[in-house]
């Protein structure tokens, strides 16, 4: 339940003494002499939650303990309420007083008691007391200072303020407009995931597989067609022998580049008419390679063929 945090004053006893007892909060439904309220007393929930906190509630000067993180010096208290008790005309609490606060009551320097109590907004039903001020200027405006019964903690505003990327002095308001910038980013983009996608700006994932195999398939027939092409290109000019093309197609499908550059460097090791396979000269037992080596000797091919039958009948 949200709750909000109001003050109400409430004329103390005159007396030479400082009282024990004080009136807290007022039976039934009651306003603040501002006009506040109305609000209505649920006498249950105030003592039920001022036995679960377990601590004594702070009587201050002034209601200070409320700006106190804005204060630089001490915000002392002066006295503190011990014990909540339901008389027929309201809550009251028992009260211990300081020394400086007992002489300043005496002295009449302080007239009024001003609770802090929260409320339901919704209903106005006060269900929790979270402590009360000495004051002069009895419910001259009532405070609505926080959510849930109490104001955010120090602490806990610095956590905030740097999970939103603000400095650790970021003020509450602060805090409150970053908050909202991040609700309408998230709300933008929760939009943007539920609209449908652009046709102008996507492709089905299927279509787009479909079109990549295609491109690398048509990559793939060029770039052999290149390397073939240059392998061709390079037996041509005698710089390749047949004996060396299925490397050479290799080189070039790796590096074509690279290959190029080979053949650009190479010495032309066989005419291209050396290079075709015989038909029928009466030389179709050498090999390619026996061509080669044949004129890389600088013999004729009828020489190296007749040494090597010579080599092999001994």
């Amino acid at each position: 339940m949200k709750t909000l945090t109001d003050r109400f004053s409430i004329r103390l006893p005159s007396s030479d003494t400082p009282p024990e007892w004080v009136h807290l909060v007022p039976a039934g439904n009651f306003s603040g002499r501002d006009g506040r309220g109305p609000y209505e007393l649920d006498a249950d929930a105030v003592l039920s939650a001022f036995a679960g906190w377990g601590i004594d509630l702070v009587v201050d000067y002034d209601h200070q303990t409320l700006t106190a993180e804005k204060k630089a010096g001490p915000v002392p208290a002066a006295g503190w309420i011990k014990k909540l008790e339901l008389r027929e005309d309201g809550v009251w609490g028992q009260a211990t007083w300081t020394e400086t606060a007992a002489k300043a009551l005496a002295a009449k320097e302080y007239r009024y008691l001003s609770p802090v109590f929260a409320y339901d907004p919704d209903t106005g039903r006060v269900v929790s007391l979270s402590g009360a001020g000495l004051t002069n200027t009895p419910n001259l405006y009532l405070h609505a200072a926080a959510s849930q019964g109490d104001p955010m903690s120090k602490e806990l505003q610095e956590r905030v303020a740097h999970k939103l990327g603000l400095a650790p002095t970021a003020s509450a308001e602060e805090i409150l407009a970053e908050l909202d910038k991040k609700k309408d980013l998230l709300t933008a983009a929760q939009a943007a995931q539920g609209a449908a996608p652009d046709p102008t700006k996507y492709v089905p994932l299927d279509q787009h597989e479909a079109v990549s195999r295609k491109l690398a398939e048509l990559e793939g027939e060029v770039k052999t067609k290149a390397a073939t092409d240059a392998v061709s290109a390079a037996m041509s000019a005698g710089k390749i022998a047949p004996a060396m093309e299925g490397w050479a197609k290799d080189y070039a499908m790796a590096d074509l580049e690279g290959f190029a550059k080979y053949v650009e460097a190479a010495p032309v090791i066989a005419s291209s008419h050396s290079m075709k396979r015989p038909d029928g000269d009466g030389h179709s037992e050498l090999s390619e390679d026996d061509r080669t080596a044949a004129r890389l000797l600088g013999m004729s091919e009828e020489a190296f063929s007749q040494a090597k039958k010579d080599v092999q009948h001994g």
